[in-house]
């Protein structure tokens, strides 16, 4: 279920950032304040980000939006 309305949005922009990016998405899930939305950005990543990212996306908090590598 996606959180409505929640009291911290974390943006979390990414570009071939598969080594770190676990721990990374982890890390934000895991704070002590559950009321949050992780905004996650994939600017037109080459490697296995999406990939990554992927196992992470039943969980409601997070939105994935992908575009072409704007710089």
């Amino acid at each position: 279920m996606k959180n409505q309305n929640p009291r911290v949005s974390v943006l979390m922009t990414v570009y071939n950032s598969e080594q770190y990016l676990g721990a990374s998405i982890e890390s934000v899930l895991n704070q002590t304040c559950r009321d949050i939305e992780l905004i996650i950005v994939n600017d037109g990543s080459t490697d296995d980000t999406s990939q990554v990212i992927a196992p992470f996306l039943n969980d409601g908090r997070i939105r994935y939006v992908v575009q072409e590598n704007a710089g």
